[in-house]
């Protein structure tokens, strides 16, 4: 009976983890991350040997302070950036409709940055799991500077302090898609008739650039 009851409490501990999106889930508190363990690790997904790998968190502004916790493999980039928007645009369009689940990474349902990370794997960019981890990775983008591919990010809190609590992915012209706890369901939302949203967004971040590197794990 212990043991069983030890298994219930890692399972459940295991989901609160896994917490993507605080739109509707005020009560929810995230769990103290170990410092030694990756969240590659947890997900079953192997990492490169971090000699021969580059940390990506940018040096730009970012209100939490705890440690840095991605190492994402590059590659020499030369692929079309173009093409590369237009598949993300076009993924992320395929799954309009599809249920909002708190904690689903997709494919039949999905929360906010289960939504983003199975789009951005999709075209071979792999960001964290959770919402405040992909807003600490890629090239920090102020509203203004927006372009379609652009991960956004809110702070959707009654009492917003800042903080990193959804995510989705700008299509352009004031257009942003995302697997919304409001709305149910992946939708797309302009900046301008959902003003909530632009009142509440913090910044971007761009994971395809012109550079010479991209995140290819």
């Amino acid at each position: 009976m212990k043991r069983t009851k030890l298994i219930n409490i890692s399972i459940i501990g295991t989901l609160f983890f896994f917490t993507a999106c605080s739109h509707n889930e005020p009560k929810v508190k995230d769990t103290p991350k170990k410092s030694k363990i990756s969240i590659y690790n947890i997900m079953g997904i192997s990492e490169e040997n971090k000699e021969n790998t580059h940390n990506v968190i940018n040096d730009e502004p970012y209100t939490d302070t705890s440690e840095n916790i991605e190492y994402i493999s590059y590659k020499p980039n030369n692929f079309n950036i173009e093409k590369t928007l237009n598949k993300i645009e076009w993924i992320a369009k395929s799954f309009l409709g599809t249920p909002y689940v708190w904690g689903a990474t997709g494919p039949s349902k999905f929360d906010c940055s289960g939504f983003t990370q199975w789009v951005y794997r999709d075209v071979g960019i792999n960001i964290p799991r959770v919402s405040k981890d992909q807003a600490r990775v890629g090239k920090y983008i102020t509203y203004s500077n927006l372009r379609r591919g652009d991960m956004v990010f809110f702070d959707t809190k009654k009492h917003p302090k800042g903080k990193v609590t959804h995510v989705g992915i700008y299509l352009g012209q004031g257009n942003f898609i995302h697997a919304s706890s409001a709305g149910k369901k992946v939708v797309i939302y302009n900046f301008n008739k959902k003003e909530f949203y632009k009142k509440r967004f913090l910044w971007g971040r761009r994971m395809t650039t012109s550079s010479s590197i991209y995140a290819l794990n």
